[in-house]
């Protein structure tokens, strides 16, 4: 195991550092700002998985979220709002200037982070206070990531002084070619999950439905492109697939939930979780303003997202209202796993 540390720049009178874990199967790099997840190679084939940008001062804004710990909240929030207790909370309208989304600017993704090395892990802290965002309670956060073999874990913990809401992912892009030049449309996807939720024309998320006879149904491989431009409303409304599936699991249960594999490399990603929903989203709005680490610009379905978290509006909708709240004596796990291997068929 070897594990490094190489400084980046500064900002604020405080150094942003590149962190590298490493054994003789994969090699994986972060940076503090979001924790994020800059580099995930396999060794034997010397490939990156993870699409960053080529500039890691980006990551202080970081459009697209790449690789980020998204969050208090990651997805949306209908209307901004939301109600604990009898008592209504606020949170930045930063999406169709109506709608939250990802938690703000002031979310996790553009925080500093303090970094500990470990045996064979990074551990990454921060902490976000009571009402930053409009957000209840004050949230000490933990992720640590760890190389067991061929794999990455995520591993996070939280705990708030005050009943709030929480629900975080990683938003990495992957592309299991090793470059962008040719896109995920090829790529073959399968998901556990027989339900889907439906959103409306502004992309909130309303209620659960059967993915059986709609282009969301991946329970089977099939190519990420095959429905993708297909003529379906909530395909059009996200100019491809930006979509919660709910994964076949009992709350808290550790599954399989999604397999991701390129033909070109013959890579595969195994994802396990914990987590309720795998978020299917393929970088519909990556444009030529990403600057990429391969040397290509973006272009939409360069890359593609798998996020495990919770229910994205689990709040405000009946089915799931209490599904995502945290108290004092309820703190926040979650654990996911990133296998990388190479196809056996």
């Amino acid at each position: 195991m070897t594990i490094s540390k190489t400084p980046l720049f500064t900002v604020h009178n405080q150094t942003v550092y590149e962190y590298s874990l490493s054994n003789d199967k994969i090699s994986v790099s972060f940076i503090n700002i979001g924790a994020s997840i800059v580099s995930f190679k396999d060794l034997g084939k010397k490939i990156d998985i993870i699409v960053s940008h080529d500039d890691k001062k980006m990551y202080l804004t970081n459009p697209g979220y790449l690789g980020s710990i998204t969050g208090r909240h990651a997805g949306r929030i209908k209307d901004a709002k939301f109600i604990i207790d009898d008592e209504t909370y606020h949170v930045p309208k930063n999406f169709l200037d109506k709608h939250h989304l990802h938690g703000g600017d002031q979310g996790f993704s553009f925080k500093y982070f303090e970094a500990t090395l470990l045996k064979n892990s990074i551990k990454f802290k921060a902490t976000s206070p009571h009402m930053e965002a409009g957000y209840p309670g004050s949230i000490k956060l933990e992720v640590i990531y760890t190389i067991k073999d061929n794999e990455l874990h995520i591993e996070y913990s939280a705990t708030t002084d005050k009943k709030t809401i929480l629900e975080l992912t990683n938003h990495a892009y992957f592309n299991l070619d090793g470059s962008t030049k040719e896109g995920i449309k090829d790529h073959l996807l399968s998901i556990n999950a027989d339900d889907y939720l439906v959103i409306d024309d502004e992309l909130i998320p309303l209620k659960k439905a059967s993915v059986k006879n709609t282009p969301f149904d991946f329970r089977k491989f099939k190519s990420i492109g095959k429905d993708l431009t297909c003529d379906e409303k909530q395909l059009k409304t996200t100019n491809g697939y930006d979509t919660q599936l709910i994964i076949n699991k009992k709350v808290n249960e550790f599954v399989h939930a999604a397999t991701l594999k390129s033909n070109k490399t013959n890579l595969q990603l195994d994802i396990f979780s914990d987590q309720d929903v795998l978020v299917l989203y393929t970088g519909n709005y990556l444009d030529e303003t990403y600057q990429f680490d391969n040397g290509q610009k973006g272009y939409p379905y360069a890359a593609i997202c798998l996020e495990s978290q919770g229910i994205p509006n689990s709040i405000n909708m009946k089915e799931y209202k209490d599904r995502d709240i945290y108290t004092k004596n309820t703190p926040y796990k979650q654990h996911t796993v990133w296998k990388l291997t190479e196809c056996k068929d």
